[in-house]
């Protein structure tokens, strides 16, 4: 690590050595995540320590970095008997691409006979993907070697991943073993290499009584599914238990374009399970067949919106194919699905699709007119920007009014810029603040004039697009505005003027952010930590880990805003 590099780490790598248990488990947490594999070194020390979640966090983090030269540490708490701690360590492992020659080495050396048969298998199972004649080898010396039925288990099934014809004679051996998973996973693995008897062995099992067997074999089978593996995947798809069924779906691949969607429809005409329906219009979608449009078409009449997003997507996914389809059953939907098929129009796009829309301009329904607006802003043309600038002129309802000003701005260029200042003054704020995010979109930087005094207008999303705008435009004085607008004014100024900061994402803005996370409102605490989380300033690291242990938000709202930092951070 160079000298800068080391110096812009030093107050979290100072954390390691504190005496307060807190900051060295927030620094440790802090390396993880900045993964600078350097950074290893520093930690190794600390898995000596008698603090057993100093020595957990210190492995979670080696599992980030990812250091070859730390694969052995890990290695070492495989067979303790704290099982979080073999666990925690395991996982670590799991982090490491074992594509590196050193890492592999390391975890086939340590997989070896005086290990307990347990961290034999743990070991077996990290390294069973990876195709490599050196794992292929290990696994062939396993079965040699063992009677334990859980590590050959393990090793078979790295045969049914990776067929080998130089292993069937010693998978053979095992296909009468008095073990029924060994025996099964053998014969599996050699029908993989066309032994048809040894296929006969395990069809006998599509049937089994116990649901157990039929999920260790589909499971099985989904490792490496064949052409040859069609009927079974039949008969699973109409077992009686839906996680069989579910399972079933992984065999997709071994059919045939037209098979697959004979399938799916199969699954869906009989499928009353709502996990399993789910899974099957997840697997139509990908298929983009017009024969679906009915399935994805009825999704839009759901009470939950991620079903009526997966009926947007497939047909969406669909294309033109089903304009003809879409645009004949328009004029009797609901009012409801209409709005969201104009939006499948828009998403769909070409001339066909924009004159379909085009008549919705003129609906009487508010939203019709919102959604048709939004659609035709995804299908750029000079005849719909045109109309939809004539449009502007004329609108009366503020909610469609505000929707023309963003779809003209995304259209548009500089010669609308007329247009958008006329509306900066306009009475009702949605207005204002989308002419004013037009005018950065379409790069009227020499307007920043006009802009100045919406910095005080009396609605804080106006404030925060003007903001937002100036700096675009390269005044980068709006800055100390927006710093002074986070410590004065309501809880609704100051979380606008975090958003702004956000947004902005200057690392200048980081230190007047910091000072309001202990600030009480709920809805500037969040907007600050969206804002931190989307700067990414490394000064920000500790304190928001700090924050995460206070719990003030849900674990999954923090995940995400850590997420968004990091990814700003190693960009």
């Amino acid at each position: 690590m160079t000298a800068p590099e080391s110096k812009k780490f030093a107050q979290i790598i100072k954390g390691l050595s504190s005496r307060d248990r807190e900051e060295k488990l927030l620094a440790i947490r802090a390396l993880g995540i900045l993964r600078v594999p350097e950074h290893a070194e520093l930690l190794i020390d600390l898995l000596g320590s008698n603090d057993e979640l100093v020595v957990t966090a210190v492995l979670q983090a080696l599992g980030h970095l990812r250091h070859p030269k730390t694969v052995k540490y890990l290695l070492e708490f495989l067979p303790s008997e704290n099982r979080t701690l073999a666990a925690t360590a395991l996982e670590a492992l799991s982090r490491f691409s074992f594509s590196v020659d050193a890492v592999l080495d390391q975890v086939l050396k340590a997989a070896g006979p005086e290990q307990p048969a347990p961290v034999r298998q743990r070991l077996m199972a990290l390294v069973g993907t990876v195709k490599d004649p050196r794992v292929s080898a290990f696994m062939c010396e396993v079965i040699g070697q063992t009677k334990d039925p859980s590590l050959l288990v393990e090793a078979v099934r790295y045969f049914v991943r990776y067929p080998s014809a130089d292993r069937s004679t010693i998978l053979r051996m095992l296909c009468g073993h008095s073990q029924w998973e060994v025996s099964l996973l053998a014969n599996l693995a050699l029908s993989r290499l066309g032994d048809d008897g040894a296929r006969a062995q395990w069809k006998r099992l599509l049937k089994a009584p116990a649901q157990p067997i039929r999920v260790f074999l589909l499971e099985a089978l989904n490792l490496n599914p064949v052409p040859a593996d069609r009927e079974a995947y039949e008969v699973f798809a109409q077992d009686p238990h839906p996680q069989v069924r579910r399972l079933a779906l992984g065999g997709l691949r071994v059919f045939s374009a037209e098979e697959r969607v004979r399938f799916l429809h199969d699954g869906l005409t009989r499928e009353r399970d709502e996990g399993v329906r789910a899974a099957l219009l997840e697997a139509a979608l990908q298929e983009k067949h017009p024969s679906f449009y009915p399935e994805f078409l009825g999704l839009l009449t759901s009470s939950v919106e991620a079903q009526k997003r997966l009926g947007m997507a497939g047909l969406s996914a669909m294309g033109e194919q089903i304009l003809p389809r879409l645009l004949a059953d328009l004029p009797r939907l609901a009012l409801v699905v209409k709005e969201k098929v104009l939006l499948v129009l828009g998403n769909i796009g070409g001339e066909k699709a924009r004159q379909a829309l085009l008549p919705f301009l003129g609906a009487r329904e508010r939203w019709l007119r919102i959604n048709a607006v939004e659609a035709l802003a995804a299908t750029p043309s000079p005849a719909v920007l045109s109309r939809l600038v004539e449009m502007l002129k004329h609108e009366e309802d503020i909610w469609v009014k505000a929707s023309l000003l963003s779809a003209v701005a995304r259209l548009g260029s500089k010669a609308q810029a007329p247009l958008l200042l006329e509306h900066l003054q306009a009475k009702d704020a949605r207005v204002r603040a989308n002419a004013v995010e037009g005018l950065w979109r379409i790069g009227a930087h020499d307007q920043a004039g006009a802009l100045q005094p919406l910095l005080h207008d009396p609605n804080d999303r106006v404030r925060v697009n003007a903001a937002i705008a100036l700096w675009k435009m390269g005044h980068r004085e709006v800055l100390g505005i927006l710093s002074t607008m986070l410590r004065e004014g309501t809880k609704w100024v100051r979380s606008s003027a975090a958003f702004a900061l956000g947004e902005i994402g200057d690392k200048e803005a980081t230190p007047a952010l910091l000072e309001l996370l202990s600030v009480r409102e709920d809805v500037v605490y969040r907007n600050v930590l969206e804002a931190l989380g989307k700067i990414g300033d490394l000064r920000a690291l500790i304190p928001l880990l700090r924050e995460q242990e206070r719990q003030r938000v849900p674990e999954a709202t923090m995940n995400a805003i850590l997420e968004r930092f990091t990814e700003k951070l190693h960009q």
